[in-house]
């Protein structure tokens, strides 16, 4: 397409400082600490690769790779806390933006600003920039392989290099997480476009694919030579599928079909992705047969749109076994970039952005700021802080040893509040007792925000308070506030 521009380059370029800036405050100011579950999990990974004790086993998160050593490098570099955790998806978050910036720059000054704008705004981006998961790795991965392609397929640049970044990017990808076979079908399909329809584009697939075939081949050997299995990785996923109440496989048929019609829908609304899909709707929507062939290179966009949310919304996630994704659209955040792209290059062309871009009309734009102003606000209502400053306060390893009831994302995650270190604290999930039993010393630490309805913790707090009195014991407080702290003593 022809390249417009519509300000000066230094008005540009100000935005670019403007944006990235943005992204860089809000990442620090809504951060709300650790989920405890996940990203506990990869955090802990890490810090074994820095040990020289980390190992690929049987829990598929260890083979994130592309996840975890970058992490590790960052908390060996700097430390650990809920900000250095963080700096690799930050990392990620702002490569994508000035990805998005540079085409704005290339093709349409516009395209940048809208982009842009609604990137460092979105509450999934914002999300994952502030926590420690594979989801923004993705995004950027799969983003900077499509970017590839785009430069090609509008002959702007040196294919040979293309298709290193897009092999490259894509087993990046595979080595971040499995979801990226959600793209597979789209590749496959670009594939068929260009080597069998439209006859061009030969030399990059033919690259591309022979890098691809080698990365991935090369991976399977190093599963067989280590753990006498090429397809170590895949059948540890399938071995890993469990059921839960976001999952479908072990659901009857009824549920099944809701999950295959409606309740998409549903996770659209209520989750992150309302704002970059009502965006890139008009464009969807807009889709015609003539533009699957890609002749006009933007079509690319909508186009992978499209083929991703098909693929999604169908496809199994175990091979054994039919079971589709979970509607938490979490999983599938690597579609938000690729939304604002195909939106992007269908409002640049309409008449309703030649009406108001140079009109006042165009700082409503202002409004998606109250999306991050609301995360920031939002990033004390899981008394992270609160938490850490009440363990660290009182229940230091001096202390001797000593058993603490709570909930059951402290009771897995809180070696992160004694930096790893091995102490004689046990922290007991009082919904998961195992035949436990408070005792005249022990301590009762309670923070509301981690109770969960689904494994019935009010109630089983309350059991087990039950418990305690008719042993004769009553509770003593050390700390109010958001976060509580008792200790058991006798009556």
């Amino acid at each position: 397409m022809q390249h417009k521009k519509f300000f000066s380059a230094r008005h540009y370029q100000w935005f670019v400082v403007t944006a990235n800036l943005v992204m860089i405050a809000v990442w620090f100011l809504a951060n709300n600490g650790l989920a405890f579950w996940d990203d506990f999990t990869y955090l802990n990974f890490a810090r074994q690769i820095n040990e020289g004790s980390f190992e690929l086993g049987t829990n598929h998160f260890t083979s994130r790779v592309a996840l975890l050593y970058p992490t590790a490098w960052v908390i060996e570099l700097l430390g650990i806390n809920e900000w250095t955790i963080t700096l690799y998806p930050l990392l990620c978050g702002l490569i994508i933006l000035n990805l998005t910036l540079w085409l704005g720059h290339l093709y349409h000054h516009w395209l940048g600003v809208l982009a842009a704008t609604i990137l460092v705004c979105d509450y999934h981006i914002i999300t994952f920039i502030t926590h420690l998961f594979p989801e923004m790795p993705m995004a950027l991965f799969i983003f900077m392989a499509l970017v590839a392609y785009d430069r090609v397929n509008r002959r702007e640049g040196d294919h040979r290099l293309a298709a290193l970044i897009t092999a490259t990017a894509l087993f990046l990808a595979y080595l971040t997480k499995m979801t990226v076979i959600l793209i597979v079908p789209l590749f496959l399909y670009l594939f068929f476009n260009d080597y069998k329809r439209r006859q061009t584009n030969k030399s990059y697939w033919m690259i591309t694919l022979v890098l691809l075939i080698f990365f991935v081949v090369a991976n399977g050997f190093w599963y067989q030579e280590v753990y006498g299995d090429f397809f170590y990785r895949f059948k540890n996923i399938s071995n890993n599928h469990e059921a839960s109440a976001k999952t479908f496989f072990d659901k009857d048929n009824l549920t099944l079909l809701k999950r295959l019609t409606y309740l998409p829908l549903l996770g659209f609304l209520r989750g992150g992705f309302f704002v970059p899909l009502l965006f890139c709707l008009p464009a969807l929507l807009a889709t015609r047969r003539k533009h699957w062939r890609l002749e006009s290179p933007e079509h690319l966009w909508r186009v992978s749109v499209i083929m991703v949310l098909v693929t999604w919304w169908f496809m199994s996630t175990n091979w054994r076994y039919y079971s589709p994704m979970p509607v938490d659209t979490r999983h599938i955040t690597f579609l938000i970039p690729l939304m604002l792209m195909a939106g992007g290059f269908y409002w640049i062309e309409t008449h309703l952005l030649s009406a108001i871009r140079y009109t006042r009309a165009k700082f409503l734009l202002a409004i998606l700021l109250v999306i991050p102003a609301y995360k920031v606000s939002s990033s004390g209502e899981r008394n992270f802080r609160e938490l850490k400053e009440a363990v660290e306060h009182n229940l230091r390893p001096e202390t001797g040893r000593v058993r603490v009831f709570t909930d059951g994302l402290t009771s897995y995650g809180y070696p992160y509040f004694y930096n790893f270190q091995a102490t004689d604290h046990n922290y007991v999930w009082f919904s998961e007792l195992n035949g436990a039993a408070p005792l005249a010393g022990d301590y009762l630490l309670l923070n509301p925000a981690f109770l969960n309805d689904r494994y019935h913790d009010h109630e089983n707090l309350e059991a087990l308070k039950v418990m305690a009195r008719e042993s004769g014991l009553e509770l003593k407080p050390l700390r109010n506030g958001k976060v509580q702290l008792w200790r058991w003593v006798e009556e």
